[in-house]
């Protein structure tokens, strides 16, 4: 009986894969084709799930890597990265994130509870780029707001990880403490060679909320840079969406139903309905997990209510503004 390995198509090979003879078949990194699997079929090889990744899983790795070296060198170097040095070191890395066909597949690799710090930089970077392309920005200004999306929570090294990591609810000093990250993004921003003043601003801003109730400085709309509105709806989606240490993620419905209702007061209106009209049309045709534990593929969006689109699940279409199971999270369909 030949050996069904399809489901490995389109994934990357983690090791080097050999005959039984002992001669090489396939090298690692090879990315998987109905050709390859022929080949292993023919030789009665059978593939385990620890021999391979996805394409994005290896590229966010490689991301991650390369924002290690950059906060690194930032924090401990003489000679600090410029924002060139950055854009050429990260940028080509985050297009291909950004390229990928399966944008869900891009989120579910970002969101992981391990290296969290540099995932959430990497995936605000991602969606922020996302963003200010559906607004129509210009390619410059776009590798600029995905270096300043990549940076804008580097001043969080500069906090205790008795304060980052703590699963409670944080004391009024702790989270003055921790407010001041924004501060010390900023000024290490500034520092960097090439930077721009908006995207040191980034770092400042990104928790500053249109009815004035952020911080650090309880800044309101007019006084709020355009970059910094685009990466704070970034932020706030990436960290909701995602596992912590000390949180589970929150269901997709729910985060995108919060930002939804938040864009009339703490966030700019347009880029949310912007961010959340083009996310969803992006995830039509992906598979997502729904509140009775059905798997379904996202089939058409509604015009009047963007969260709740028809699905399709087993041949039978549901249309979740009448039914009571909601988008709960996505399911990666590799």
């Amino acid at each position: 009986m030949p050996i069904d390995n399809t489901s490995f198509i389109g994934r990357k090979l983690n090791t080097n894969i050999y005959s039984r003879q002992g001669s090489l078949l396939l090298p690692k990194n090879s990315v998987l084709s109905y050709h390859n699997l022929d080949l292993l079929n023919q030789h009665g090889i059978n593939l385990l799930d620890e021999d391979t990744q996805l394409v994005t899983e290896f590229i966010i790795d490689e991301t991650i890597s390369e924002v290690h070296f950059i906060y690194e060198k930032i924090n401990h170097s003489a000679e600090k990265p410029s924002n060139q040095m950055i854009r050429q070191k990260v940028m080509p890395k985050i297009h291909e994130l950004c390229s990928n066909y399966n944008f869900s597949n891009v989120i579910l690799g970002l969101r992981k509870k391990d290296n969290y710090t540099y995932r959430h930089c990497i995936g605000v970077s991602v969606l922020s780029y996302f963003i200010g392309k559906w607004l129509g920005l210009k390619e410059t200004e776009l590798n600029d707001l995905a270096v300043a999306g990549l940076l804008h929570d580097v001043g969080k090294t500069k906090i205790s990880d008795s304060i980052l990591l703590k699963a409670g609810k944080l004391s009024s000093d702790e989270y003055a403490e921790m407010q001041l990250h924004t501060v010390y993004g900023y000024e290490m921003i500034l520092r960097l060679p090439d930077m721009t003043d908006q995207q040191a601003l980034v770092a400042l801003q990104h928790h500053e909320r249109e009815d004035g109730s952020g911080y650090p400085y309880r800044k309101s709309s007019e006084e709020i840079e355009y970059f910094s509105k685009i990466v704070a709806v970034a932020d706030v989606f990436h960290t909701m969406v995602s596992e912590r240490v000390y949180k589970k993620a929150i269901p997709l419905f729910q985060v995108l139903q919060e930002i939804y209702q938040r864009a009339f007061g703490l966030f700019n209106p347009v880029i949310v309905q912007c961010f959340i009209t083009n996310l969803m049309n992006r995830m039509i045709g992906d598979s997502v997990l729904l509140s009775d534990g059905k798997v379904a593929r996202i089939v058409m969006l509604h015009p009047d209510d963007l969260i709740n689109p028809l699905v399709e699940s087993q041949g039978k279409y549901y249309d979740l503004r009448r039914s009571k199971s909601k988008i709960m999270d996505f399911a990666s369909i590799q």
